[in-house]
């Protein structure tokens, strides 16, 4: 991150082309969360639909089929197909929020992109490029994305089969403060890897990929024909597909690459075991007519086909399957194993030892022996037991065999809290023996065993089941997945000896799973992991276990939109239901305290409500749990002093904290910070980038402060085209202060032809919406249009002078000191300027200082008495004197040594009383 944080735009003056593919592999260093290695999360966009640019027919086509590849190789996928910008950014964002506890992180484009200076950018399908404002609120920079992946994840991939010719309307676009040409070039031009990188391109630097005319591109239908061949090392596995899109095109299309890898990287490793036995003993009376050898199948991970062979067969006698002799050349399957028979050539056989190997299709092999031993103790018909039980309970006979009872197990699970264990009580009750091994895995559901994910086909050891997990995706559950709700039962089915489940319940031993206390009662959807014994039975009893999956309240009532760690969309500061939301994420912490984003949740319904002292308390508590936006609020308190004494410093390494991890509202904050020079020196380029950073998130905040600094001209060029780019953009997602930034402009002119109409119209949605001073703005307004009356304008000024408003304050102070039978009391004037002095807006402030300068200490004294009293605090008379008992009480309200001026104390006063009456801090 500090890499693109400080300079960007410099390093992105260059020339702009269209681009190719990209394949992206670095090297991290993040460890999993839940002690779980292995896990693998996946981002796949495909864009076919332009609307003012080139189709491309098979972009979709390449992403579905990539998804399911990546599915088999056991990724948790985020698909995309045809996105706008905002869906590009909804769905990049519900992609970084699967990657909190991931391993590995891979990205695949499919669609238009551009490069500029070395800095690849997505286009939406929206996208028009027709002006040269138009890349910066209509691109993704995937440089951002990759470095975001860099934070969570210990090694990341990016894929990117993307545009095959220029797409371009303009010929310039701006990129920082810079406004870069474009070449007329075609294809992607070469980019140097990093340190452990491997960079690979659908085709040679500067020429363009071919589309494909079977439906896949052809880099994209060869990478998914080879992917999945299992324990082929990426760099080899490049290799084979350069050769085969060369062969498929006729040497029109060669992928190039050029690595610095220092790691090995599989998209699939097979789990590599066979087991058998290596010793058996089969013990027989005298004189036998024949032997059942009764070896026990082979197992093997993976479902792979098992041959065996004899490479020695019985000195006193013949082996047989059925009514056919084995020799050394027989090849039988592994599943009729069990049927293999020997027939002793005499009734004088002693004994004697067969030799067998088991051969996987892969090429593997391992060798077992079966001695059979002549003892007249043994009975006939005892049945034999293997050396190693491989095989359910005890081994049956084969002319009635025991079957085996299936397992259904019900769970219930909040997605993002986590992999689940398996319920004590079919560990406890109902647990199998054997070897299990992993039949079917719902794509967005992954299993770990010890630590460790499985994959369909890995056998996991029946003993191991009590350290089995299930952790469901992080996607947003919606409601049209709801299927019927899963009995809480585990239950134990018999089965009758037709092979058939006994669907009666009278049998089952119900054992009841509570749902989690803060779970809605609403039908869950419903993932199912199913495992099966290993070994291939006539009626096999599976382990199938469902996953009730739903959303916990606290996601959808509190959590903050753009928030990489939550699990849901969430709501804007005015949007939050406080009470509802207080309750829920108040259940959420007590039942899930390892979860830091529910501690976040909280502080922020906390935080709402104006219990800044508890907000505080939470969001100290996330902040250690690792939840960046905490930082960021964190931050945001010790600018403003909410339940902290006002620091702008230390609010700077909070910021940075999450602008690393690519937090919009840490990149938002610390860039207004920079470019300010609020609590850190100013670097106007590096808040300009982070602030870009952050509008390319979908940030509005970022937008309409960049929007601001292009429009005022005081720390970059004025361009007020520019601002109404990102003004109009803010705007159209309902942010409030894009609504006033955008009726700012049509007020006053600016980059649009003046229409007051439509001013009046975006400042008074704005102010039914909560917006701290779109009163204020009515009002200066209609003071200039003379539209307004006094009382009128008492009320708009007084409104956002209570939202926290230092200008609607003053504007307020002056209309009374105007007119002063519009005052509530007498002293509603002395107020209204001391609380414009206490307001973060330093000019507002000088102002209403110097109004307050000019009224009399004692009239400033009943003032601070009144305050005092609303505080509770016996002053006796309010005669305006302020002695000894007026100033212990103020140093009792304050908590310190109490300002001896009086007006500055008044001003600290109002300002403890205006915290204390709980404002939508979160508004300003």
């Amino acid at each position: 991150m500090p890499a693109r944080n400080s300079g960007i735009a410099a390093r992105l003056a260059g020339a702009m082309v269209a681009c190719g593919l990209v394949l992206l592999l670095a090297l991290g260093s993040v460890l999993a969360a839940d002690g779980v290695s292995g896990r693998r999360a996946a981002l796949v966009i495909g864009n076919t639909a332009y609307e003012h640019l080139a189709k491309l027919p098979n972009a979709t086509n390449d992403a579905d089929r990539i998804r399911d590849v990546l599915e088999r190789a056991n990724f948790e996928v985020t698909l995309g197909k045809d996105l706008d910008k905002k869906g590009l950014e909804e769905t990049i964002l519900g992609f970084l929020r699967t990657l909190n506890d991931g391993d590995v992180a891979l990205f695949y484009y499919s669609g238009h992109a551009v490069q500029v200076g070395g800095h690849n950018f997505m286009l939406p399908v929206d996208a028009t490029l027709a002006t040269s404002y138009d890349l910066e609120v209509q691109a993704y920079n995937m440089s951002s994305l990759l470095e975001y992946m860099r934070e969570t994840s210990s090694l990341q991939i990016a894929i990117l089969d993307a545009c095959r010719d220029n797409p371009f309307a303009n010929n310039s676009y701006y990129v920082g403060q810079a406004k870069v040409a474009v070449e007329g070039k075609k294809g992607l031009a070469s980019v140097a890897p990093q340190d452990g990188t491997l960079i690979v391109y659908s085709t040679a630097p500067d020429r363009v990929a071919l589309d494909g005319n079977d439906g896949l591109s052809p880099f994209t239908g060869t990478f998914a024909e080879y992917a999945l061949k299992p324990n082929v090392e990426v760099r080899k596995l490049l290799s084979d597909i350069r050769a085969e899109v060369i062969k498929r095109t006729d040497g029109r299309q060669t992928p190039w690459d050029a690595s610095s890898l220092t790691s090995s990287f599989f998209f699939v490793t097979r789990q590599n075991l066979l087991i058998i036995e290596d010793m058996r003993e089969v013990r027989v009376p005298p004189a036998p007519k024949e032997v059942a050898l009764r070896i026990s199948p082979p197992i093997t991970s993976g479902n792979a086909e098992l041959t065996i062979s004899f490479t020695k067969l019985p000195d006193q006698g013949t082996l047989w399957l059925g009514d056919q002799q084995l020799s050394l050349d027989s090849k039988i399957s592994a599943d009729r194993i069990e049927e293999v028979m020997l027939k002793p050539a005499s009734a004088e056989m002693t004994g004697d030892e067969v030799r067998y190997t088991v051969t996987t299709d892969s090429g593997r092999s391992a060798s077992g022996i079966v001695r059979v031993v002549v003892d007249a103790q043994a009975v006939a018909e005892a049945p034999v037991k293997p050396a190693l039980a491989i095989q359910p309970g005890e081994e049956p006979k084969p002319a009635q065999p025991e079957q085996a009872k299936p397992i259904l197990v019900a769970m219930a699970s909040d997605i993002g809290t986590g992999f689940a264990a398996m319920p004590e009580e079919v560990v406890r009750s109902s647990a199998p023996t054997g070897w299990l091994r992993l039949e079917k895995r719902d794509p967005e559901t992954q299993v770990a065993v010890d630590g460790q994910i499985v994959s369909e086909g890995d056998l996991i050891k029946a003993e191991d089941i009590t350290k089995l997990r299930i952790r469901p995706s992080l996607k947003v559950v919606s409601a049209s997945e709801s299927e019927a709700p899963v009995a809480e039962t585990v239950a134990m089915a018999p089965q009758t000896n037709t092979g058939k489940a006994d669907t009666s319940t009278d049998t089952m031993e119900v054992k009841p799973i509570p749902l989690p206390a803060d779970k809605a009662p609403a039908k869950p959807s419903v993932r199912t992991v199913v495992l099966m014994p290993a070994v291939k039975t006539v009626a096999p009893a599976p382990i199938t276990i469902n996953v009730a999956v739903s959303v916990n309240e606290c996601d959808t009532l509190a959590a903050e939109p753009l928030d990489v760690q939550a699990v849901a969309d969430g709501k804007l500061p005015n949007d939050i239901d406080v009470p509802k939301a207080l309750a829920a994420c108040k259940a959420a912490v007590d039942q899930h305290p390892e979860v830091a984003r529910f501690k976040y949740q909280y502080a922020r319904a906390l935080y709402a409500n104006g219990d800044f002292g508890s907000a505080l308390t939470e969001l100290n508590a996330a902040n250690d749990a690792g939840h960046v936006r905490a930082a960021e609020l964190l931050g945001r308190m010790y600018q403003l002093g909410a339940a902290v004494e006002r620091n702008p410093v230390r609010a700077i390494p909070l910021f940075e904290t999450g602008a690393q991890r690519g937090d919009p509202y840490s990149q938002y904050s610390l860039g207004r910070a920079l470019v300010t020079g609020r609590g850190a020196k100013a670097d106007v380029e590096r808040g300009m980038s982070l602030l870009a950073s952050a509008a390319e998130s979908g940030h509005t905040y970022a937008m309409n402060q960049l929007g601001w600094e292009y429009h005022v001209g005081e720390h970059v060029k004025k361009d007020d085209a520019r601002a109404l780019s990102f003004f109009t953009e803010s705007s159209g997602r309902d942010d409030i202060y894009g609504m006033v930034n955008l009726g700012i402009l049509y007020r006053d002119g600016a980059g649009v032809p003046q229409d007051t109409a439509r001013a009046t119209e975006l400042f008074e949605k704005a102010r039914a919406n909560g917006h701290p001073y779109a009163g204020r703005l009515l009002g200066r307004m209609a003071v200039k249009n003379n539209s307004a009356d006094a009382s009128t304008l008492a009320a708009w000024y007084r409104e956002s002078a209570d939202r926290g408003d230092g200008w609607g304050a003053l504007f307020a102070a002056e209309l009374l000191r105007d007119n002063p039978t519009l005052q509530k009391d007498d002293g509603e004037m002395v107020r209204l300027f001391a609380l414009a002095a206490s307001y973060d807006a330093p000019d507002a402030a000088a102002e209403a200082k110097a109004g307050l300068s000019k009224i009399g200490n004692r009239e400033v004294g009943k003032q601070v008495q009144l305050a005092l009293g609303r505080m509770g605090q016996d002053i006796g008379d309010v005669d305006g004197v302020l002695g000894a008992r007026s100033r212990e009480a103020a140093a009792t309200v304050l908590g310190g040594d109490a300002p001896r001026e009086p007006r500055e104390l008044l001003v600290e006063l109002l300002r403890k009383e205006w915290l204390d009456s709980r404002p939508r801090l979160d508004m300003l």
